[in-house]
Order: structure tokens, then C-alpha cells, then sequence
């Protein structure tokens, strides 16, 4: 399989050799660099990359600026712009001249080589970028569960190709809409979840409204985060969530149809939390 061909855009020879070392033993290969605005213009007709990894902060003009004098040149070009800031005016300047993604320095290396293989792949097949997708869900969750109730825990995934989900306890049930659709399912036993909301309101009696509300909310803020973050890196992608359902009962059986589906299983000293994620079929969010 040959190589995808990577410009780099960036006038820092630090972030020119993170981008390099990243890419190596990859699918991708470093095709050129690029040190300014005009030099990167002049290489992409050269070179004629793959992809062009572009930052924001070049010495003669911006990478806004750069990827509109590159789209002149071929309105099919694929950039990923590189900036270590991202704000929703400098994402609408980026998308309306083509740039197809966005990422945040410092860069991860498994969030840049996704974020690469999303733009330069729009294969029928989601299952794989569904997976991509999930990465996201599971940052999300781990970090809340954390910064909510100062709770360390050890997530485990799996594919989940069951005709239906079972959940015990508390189910909270989210919507997601927008180019695909799926939804998000939260579920952990009454005992846990009184546990989590007593940890959040500092130890006060919680009533049975208080935790239902509370992990309702504690889904929600999940879901918020995981689309945001899609929703910032890939261009269109569009997601929405809809309003929490909430469920509760010694077992609750869901149908899950034609769904894509990874269980997430969430071990903290309190007991487990379940989620589990679908994605409909559909095209790849970004192409």
C-alpha cells in the first residue's frame, strides 16, 4: 500500500520534528515541510500532497490565509489545520475556505493520525471510524467521573454486537443527531449511583430525584463534551444531543437496531458504570 503524503506546514523546526516523528512507522510519510505561507503555496504545487498539515501562525501571512492561496490552486485540497488556539471565529474563517479539520497543540499522536485518516478516507464502512469516534466518549467520561466526584477509575471497551442492551438499575438514554445518529446509554446499579450523587452534593441525603437528576446530568455533560470535540475537529459533522431519557428498574432490556455499538465498562471504588455507545450507518462524519 503506498504512503499518504503529508506537506507540513510550520515555521518551528520543534513542531517539524514532533510531526515527523509522529507520522513515521505510520501510514503516512513527511513528503515536505514548509516554513511560510509562499513556500508552502510553491511546495504544494511541487509536491502535490495528499494532505497538508497547516499552522496557524506562519511569518508572512496566516494559515487561513495559506489554505485559501492552496484551494485556489486545487478546490480539492485536504488541510488539517494545526493551531494552539481554536475559538468558533477562527474555526468559521477556517471552514469557509476549505480547511477540512482542526487540532490543538500540543498534538496527540493518536488523535493527529485519526484526525489525518478521517480527512483523507471516506470509506463506506464507519465501523472503523466509529471506533475513532468512541475514543472521545471514553476521554470524556474518565475526566468527568475525575473532576465530579474525584473518582479514579480503569475503563475497559469492547465491540457490542448484541441484539439488545440490558441495564440494571438507573438508564439514562441520549439522542445523538446530526450527520449520524446513534444514541448514548449510561446505566450503573441504585447503589452506585446514590453513591456518585452523595459524592457530588458533598455528602448531603440525596431523595430518589436527586439521583436520577444527577446522573441525567452527569450523561449529559458526557455526551456535551465527546460531541463538542467531533464537532470541532471534523468539519460538518454537526452532532446534537437530545434531551436525557431516564429509566430505572431491576432490568431494563434495549433494542439495539442496526446499530454500531461499543460497551464501555467503568470500575471505580464505588462500583461500575456502564455506557454504551451506537452509531446508525451512514456516511463518515467530514467527508
Amino acid at each position: 500500500m503506498d504512503k499518504i503524503r503529508v506537506l507540513v506546514v510550520d515555521d518551528s523546526p520543534f513542531s517539524q520534528k514532533i510531526m515527523a516523528g509522529t507520522l513515521d512507522q505510520t501510514i503516512f510519510e513527511v513528503c515536505g515541510f514548509a516554513e511560510n505561507g509562499w513556500d508552502a503555496v510553491a511546495k504544494y504545487k511541487f509536491l502535490s500532497p495528499d494532505v497538508v498539515t497547516m499552522d496557524m501562525n506562519l511569518p508572512d501571512m496566516d494559515g487561513i490565509a495559506c489554505s485559501k492561496e492552496i484551494m485556489s490552486i486545487n478546490p480539492a485540497a485536504k488541510i488539517v489545520m494545526v493551531s494552539a488556539m481554536r475559538d468558533e471565529s477562527l474555526l468559521s474563517r477556517g471552514y469557509s475556505v476549505g480547511v477540512q479539520a482542526f487540532l490543538q497543540k500540543p498534538l496527540k499522536p493518536a488523535e493527529l493520525i485519526d484526525t489525518l485518516r478521517q480527512v483523507c478516507s471516506c470509506s463506506p464502512d464507519n465501523q472503523e471510524w466509529h471506533s475513532k469516534y468512541l475514543t472521545h466518549f471514553v476521554s470524556a467520561l474518565q475526566q468527568n467521573i475525575l473532576q465530579m466526584a474525584k473518582l479514579e477509575s480503569r475503563i475497559t471497551t469492547a465491540v457490542d454486537d448484541q441484539p439488545k442492551f440490558t441495564a440494571h438499575g438507573v438508564a439514562i438514554i441520549i439522542g445523538i443527531t446530526g450527520k449520524q445518529s446513534g444514541r448514548i446509554i449510561l446505566t450503573t446499579s441504585e447503589a452506585t449511583a446514590r453513591k456518585f450523587t452523595q459524592i457530588i452534593f458533598g455528602g448531603m441525603d440525596v431523595d430518589e430525584d436527586d439521583i436520577l437528576n444527577s446522573i441525567a446530568e452527569f450523561a449529559n455533560i458526557i455526551g456535551g463534551h465527546s460531541v463538542s470535540v467531533i464537532n470541532n475537529i471534523f468539519r460538518g459533522a454537526e452532532l446534537r444531543l437530545t434531551p436525557p431519557g431516564i429509566m430505572s428498574g431491576s432490568t431494563i432490556d434495549l433494542i439495539n437496531p442496526r446499530l454500531s455499538s461499543f460497551n464501555i465498562q467503568v470500575e471505580t471504588e464505588i462500583g461500575m458504570i456502564n455506557m454504551n455507545i451506537g452509531f446508525a450507518g451512514g456516511n463518515s462524519l467530514g467527508c
